[in-house]
């Protein structure tokens, strides 16, 4: 019974993959194929080739008078468009080649894109029509200039040289912005240190005077000495010139009570 059960239910699922890859892609393609009503389908599609023809075979040959009687033209769409021409001619110069664009269908506007190469620079024109009416009606025109390979190489060239040489100036600073740290933190730790104590000269202890003392019979011999001395000095005098000299002892009195 249980399989049974599988083989039903193994078909079941065969059956509904079979379905939706069957009937996907008819959906797939419905939902790509854009509503043009009230337009056809072809006349939208012929509306990027009148697009590729009028721009390359018109607008891009006409003269300047031409383009200028275009200017005041009281139609919008042709009064735009040579103004488009008008300022992006000298940026792109010559048109060499236009490639057959893509076709964009957006409810009941169309947007032919039409990729160009031109002399000095390559270019986008871009076309846009109004299918609203039933009969497509051209509203707007633009022209943008894309730069040359040559020109995006030369700016990034630039762009590098900019970026290393901003790289190397701000490294060179901030090499200068920390060596100058030395020299500020540098002074502010000398500011702060403590200045080392001066050591005093240890003074020197002058050598204790010792007195002496001279025995008291040694004073009393050289005063004996010195009398005796001037005695004989007195006498040789004395019997020269006839005076006489006494000696005499000097006694120091005691004090009377």
């Amino acid at each position: 019974m249980r399989k049974n059960w599988k083989k039903l239910v193994s078909l079941v699922l065969t059956a509904a993959c079979t379905m939706v890859v069957t009937v996907a892609p008819v959906f797939a393609d419905a939902a790509s194929t854009p509503a043009y009503s009230p337009v056809e389908a072809s006349t939208v599609d012929s509306l990027l080739s009148s697009s590729v023809q009028w721009v390359g075979q018109s607008l891009m040959t006409y003269s300047d008078d031409d383009l200028a009687n275009m200017e005041a033209s009281d139609q919008q769409f042709y009064a735009r468009a040579a103004e488009a021409w008008e300022e992006a001619k000298a940026d792109l110069g010559e048109v060499k080649s236009l490639e057959d664009g893509t076709l964009e269908v957006d409810g009941d506007f169309v947007t032919c894109t039409i990729p160009g190469e031109f002399e000095k620079n390559p270019g986008i024109v871009r076309v846009f029509w109004n299918i609203s009416t039933g009969t497509p009606v051209p509203t707007d025109l633009t022209i943008t200039v894309e730069e040359s390979k040559g020109v995006l190489i030369g700016q990034a060239g630039m762009n590098t040289i900019i970026g290393i040489g901003t790289v190397f100036v701000m490294l060179i600073f901030l090499i200068f912005v920390i060596s100058s740290f030395d020299y500020i933190l540098g002074d502010k730790k000398k500011k702060k240190a403590p200045a080392a104590p001066v050591q005093e000269a240890p003074k020197a202890v002058a050598a204790p005077v010792v007195e002496e003392t001279a025995p008291q019979a040694d004073d009393m011999e050289l005063q004996a000495v010195i009398t005796a001395a001037i005695a004989m000095y007195e006498e040789d005098m004395a019997s020269a010139s006839g005076d006489a000299y006494v000696a005499r002892p000097i006694r120091r009195k005691g004090k009377r009570a």
